[in-house]
């Protein structure tokens, strides 16, 4: 995750916002919501404190008042809705800024109408370089096993959060599992954490109802820390940055070769991440662009 988001709320702070946002939701103030994610944003609060310690923490707030029988379902209804709008609007926010080669597949499981969860983790992949394919709430078994093998994914997450779905989640899993044992399967949502759990999801790589382990436990799967990105995705970022700082500067790639002394298909290769590069070389290309080398490493700021 880039640094640029990188604070963490003190517990003062984080229960502050907590409260603001719980009223907020509970009243229907859309505009307040938004005003505070957009706040949280601007503070440079890292994605994680803001998709599940605040937003995923107020909404699950807001459904054991509405079990307790303190709020209508209509105002349950009206602040996931909301909450939607605020995930939608944190997402635009926290752009990627790498991407990392893998690919997952995120879904509630059949049944299962709850989709909040499975798009904070999906949202949370995608800023970390992940391409994600969120398939949304109750999506047949049957359904699931088609587009897994169409796309081939590195990740299947399943979302399930009530236990009466666990027979169902169990049933994805032997299915998937079926098609390729190796492909890892991450089950998350209040059910996955519950005492049903264990025995039901056994087939799964993790299971847990906590989002942010998910996702820690998911990034050391694939060794996808920021100090451990593969060779091939940091050539293709590379790639990337010189190309997109060409065309900017209005140059051809034989401009760039003839000023950099190089040949034109050796600046082809290298936009396209399959030419591995020397130091000289990254200097002859950042002289010719006018950035540094360290612009071209972790590209434009």
């Amino acid at each position: 995750m880039s640094q640029k988001y990188s604070v963490k709320p003190k517990k003062n702070e984080l229960a502050k916002v907590r409260h603001e946002l719980l009223e907020a939701l509970i009243s229907g103030d859309q505009t307040t919501s938004i005003e505070i994610v957009d706040r949280l944003v601007e503070k440079r609060w890292q994605p994680a404190f803001v998709y599940v310690n605040a937003i995923g923490h107020c909404l699950a707030e807001v459904g054991v008042r509405w079990h307790r029988g303190d709020l209508s379902i209509a105002t349950e209804h009206r602040a996931t809705q909301i909450a939607l709008r605020l995930l939608s609007r944190a997402q635009d926010s926290y752009a990627p800024t790498r991407r990392v080669g893998r690919r997952a597949i995120i879904t509630s499981v059949e049944g299962d109408n709850h989709l909040i969860g499975g798009l904070a983790f999906a949202d949370l992949l995608r800023i970390e370089g992940w391409d994600v394919d969120f398939l949304g709430a109750d999506t047949p078994i049957e359904s699931v096993v088609e587009i897994v093998e169409q796309v081939n994914p590195d990740l299947i997450g399943l979302s399930v959060t009530i236990e009466e779905y666990l027979p169902n989640a169990a049933a994805t899993i032997a299915a998937l599992n079926k098609i390729n044992e190796n492909t890892v399967i991450v089950v998350g949502g209040a059910a996955a954490g519950g005492s049903e759990a264990e025995e039901a999801l056994k087939g799964s790589d993790f299971h847990g109802s906590d989002a942010l382990e998910a996702v820690d436990w998911t990034q050391k799967k694939f060794g996808l820390s920021d100090t451990s990105v593969s060779l091939e995705v940091m050539l293709s970022e590379l790639g990337t940055t010189i190309q997109s700082l060409r065309k900017d500067r209005g140059l051809s790639q034989q401009d760039l070769a003839t000023g950099a002394g190089l040949d034109r298909s050796y600046i082809s290769a290298v936009e396209h991440g399959k030419q591995n590069v020397s130091f000289a070389t990254l200097k002859g290309i950042s002289d010719v662009l006018d950035v540094k080398v360290t612009e071209l490493i972790s590209g434009p700021a």
